[in-house]
């Protein structure tokens, strides 16, 4: 076979570690210059239109429209040069799957015996001897509980304890109780004398009548569960959710309330929403805290 050049998943941004195939604007035997269109790919911000590098024949393409989650440096089609018989390309027996990656500086390899490598030290929370930085919400827990933070590492970023350490930290001290709990042995119970079941069937029908109630479910069947319709979020919004989980919970928030009376803007907007002038509330909000500044 003819060794083609290959065509790489490539970091269109500084973020993203996967993309999507969105669509091939080339197909397989097509003359491809160096600045030409090859696919569209989508991002963890937007979709990006993807150039070629080289000129030559698209010979091969590995990685078809709708493929999702592939990694960086992925060999995604091959490109042979001009004059060559593109149906003869070579393809690579781990075509179109993610390359493995380097190894990272930090990995030891095996060595030979007798040899020893020291490992890099591991550092531990040694209580009085780190200063651990603590969230508000996570230094209330600690305090309210009695908790040593040194017993478990932090999560957040730049090595703060957040409030998900401090609940963490909770829950194992609460198990920690529950396990040392003995289970109680309560006293035997006399045992009843036996009552023929008609005098017992008519001893609680007297006593507690109960109404001819259907019953909610059927014992022995599942419940009908609801349907819905399950839509795959895209990279976007994956990231725009992630990034907001992060703020809520590694970002001390502060909430502040007041009552105001908007009798005056909710007229104005009724009045101008006759002009077809849509203002919202949010708007009046903005421009008095603007002159207000």
């Amino acid at each position: 076979g003819i060794p083609g050049i290959k065509v790489l998943m490539p970091a269109l941004s500084p973020t993203m570690e996967e993309g999507n195939i969105v669509k091939w604007f080339k197909k397989e035997g097509d003359t491809v210059n160096a600045g030409d269109a090859l696919c569209e790919i989508e991002t963890d911000k937007a979709v990006v239109t993807m150039e070629s590098n080289d000129d030559g024949i698209l010979a091969k393409i590995l990685v078809n429209e709708g493929s999702k989650n592939i990694r960086l440096g992925s060999l995604i089609a091959l490109l042979v040069e001009e004059g060559q018989d593109w149906k003869q390309v070579e393809i690579p027996a781990d075509g179109g799957d993610p390359s493995s990656p380097a190894p990272p500086a930090h990995v030891l390899t095996s060595t030979p015996a007798g040899t020893s490598v020291s490992a890099p030290p591991k550092l531990e929370h040694q209580p009085g001897k780190l200063q651990v930085r603590l969230s508000p919400a996570a230094r209330n827990i600690l305090e309210t509980h009695g908790l040593d933070p040194s017993n478990i590492t932090p999560s957040g970023p730049r090595g703060i304890f957040t409030k998900e350490d401090a609940l963490k930290l909770l829950q194992e001290k609460q198990k920690g109780k529950s396990s040392e709990l003995k289970p109680v042995v309560s006293p035997a119970l006399p045992q009843p004398t036996a009552v023929p079941s008609a005098l017992q069937a008519t001893a609680v029908t007297s006593a507690y009548p109960r109404p001819a109630v259907p019953p909610v479910s059927t014992p022995g069947q599942r419940a009908t569960l609801g349907t819905f319709t399950e839509i795959p979020a895209s990279n976007i919004r994956r990231v725009i959710a992630k990034r907001l989980t992060e703020s809520k919970s590694t970002i001390p928030h502060a909430y502040a309330a007041a009552d105001c009376d908007i009798d005056a803007i909710l007229k104005l907007r009724k009045e101008l929403a006759k002009d077809d002038i849509k203002v919202s509330v949010n708007d009046f909000i903005i421009k008095a805290t603007a002159v207000t500044l």
